[in-house]
């Protein structure tokens, strides 16, 4: 007896998958679905446009546009000394929304530069990158620098679900804690109070 090569294997009693792609066929079979490998050069290539919209005030609903819609998303902006940092994670979309709707209301960035390679770990589709940014205060036009590392998370859409900055640099230069004020004088020592007095006016 010849075998029918067109003949299809019968589908499980109580199973169709008509009109089904063979990723849905797994997951209907309970069997692994992570087939979905994204290169390195992808998430590079991912990491560098987001920064590249992030260098350029790129408005609130353009950042937003970098994230998942199909999985919870989070940022979180905390000093690197922090030692509670999850405390000030933002859950959802409408979260990341406001952080960057606040981060647009009251800074501009300016001289936004990557300070080292990307680290890119594709098993896990992370990138991390250190990098630095100069903030301006719309109000008073003061400015400052922050330096700071990115930890970029993506689902398998190529999209972030996970935005952790940590500052590295002062706390205070952390935006996100920044306080529009003059710079405070440092004041004179007795010592050098006392020297300034004696010294002869010439």
């Amino acid at each position: 007896m010849t075998s029918n090569p067109s003949a299809r294997t019968p589908e499980p009693p109580g199973l169709s998958y008509k009109g089904t792609s063979t990723l849905g066929k797994l997951k209907i079979l309970g069997q692994p679905t992570n087939l979905i490998m994204i290169s390195e050069q992808q998430l590079r290539a991912s990491s560098e446009t987001f920064f590249d919209a992030f260098s350029s005030n790129k408005p609130p609903n353009k950042m937003l546009s970098f994230f998942s819609n199909t999985a919870p998303v989070i940022i979180q902006h905390a000093p690197a000394s922090c030692p509670h940092p999850h405390t000030s994670r933002l859950n959802g979309s409408n979260a990341i929304r406001s952080y960057f709707d606040l981060l647009a209301t009251h800074w501009t960035r300016s001289d936004a530069k990557i300070r080292s390679p990307l680290q890119v770990d594709t098993n896990n589709r992370r990138v991390t990158l250190a990098a630095s940014v100069t903030w301006m205060w719309r109000k008073s036009g003061r400015k400052f620098v922050e330096e700071f590392t990115w930890t970029l998370d993506y689902d398998e859409g190529l999209k972030l679900f996970s935005f952790v900055i940590r500052t590295v640099s002062g706390p205070g230069t952390c935006v996100m804690r920044a306080i529009d004020s003059e710079p405070v004088m440092q004041e004179k020592s007795p010592a050098q109070a006392s020297v300034s007095s004696q010294a002869p006016e010439l």
